[in-house]
């Protein structure tokens, strides 16, 4: 027999090569139909549980009540954002914030008394009602802690507070837009676990608040 005889696979080799090409393929199918059975999940942009449009056009008609203050302004600006490219909304629902800011030092330098870094910590209380209506359709608490560095120059201290405050806000904007979206796509209100004790805005067993400052000292002197 010569060589190019011998490479030819023989009657039983190739019936054994189709029958493992016949198992893999149904394998494959199995697998597919699996997946395919077991997809039930529903689109995050398809039609609301609420309504029969598509959660964009209900985030669309989404508006934010004004609100006073720096950070509350920059909270409900970035929300309005989130929601519909911040034109204000369609009217139809109205998202109610409550806004509450404080500060506290990290780290204090022995020789200045000066603090070598800040943290500031947003609070944020939303409602979402209809408007015209007294009903709350949901509601929440979201926070977040930001910190920044401290120096020997205002400007420099201005500006790090300004961002810190910027970043906590942007931060609680997308998580307000998160849960106001799980809202409409399932009719139910997003359940948060508690926050960890780092959190927490009181020392263990004692009672007293950790962010006892309300002014963050930029556009005034360093403390």
């Amino acid at each position: 027999m010569s060589s190019s005889d011998r490479s030819l696979p023989t009657g039983n080799t190739t019936k054994r090569l189709k029958a493992r090409s016949g198992r893999l393929t149904a394998a494959v199918a199995v697998g597919c139909a699996l997946i395919l059975s077991g997809c039930n999940v529903r689109p995050l942009y398809g039609p609301t549980a609420l309504t029969d449009e598509s959660l964009g056009m209900t985030l669309s008609d989404v508006d934010v009540a004004p609100i006073e203050g720096r950070v509350g302004q920059k909270v409900r600006n970035d929300l309005l954002f989130l929601m519909n490219g911040g034109d204000g909304g369609g009217g139809t629902y109205m998202v109610n914030l409550q806004v509450d800011e404080r500060y506290t030092n990290t780290i204090t330098r022995t020789v200045s008394g000066l603090p070598g870094g800040r943290n500031i910590k947003l609070d944020v209380d939303y409602t979402l009602k209809k408007v015209g209506e007294p009903e709350v359709l949901t509601s929440g608490t979201v926070t977040r802690i930001a910190s920044f560095d401290y120096f020997n120059q205002r400007f420099a201290n201005d500006r790090a507070t300004i961002d810190a405050e910027n970043r906590a806000a942007r931060e609680i904007a997308e998580e307000i837009n998160i849960q106001v979206a799980a809202y409409f796509v399932t009719g139910q209100s997003l359940q948060r676990a508690a926050p960890p004790p780092s959190l927490l805005d009181e020392f263990p067993g004692s009672g007293d608040t950790i962010f006892n400052d309300r002014e963050p000292t930029y556009g005034g002197t360093n403390p």
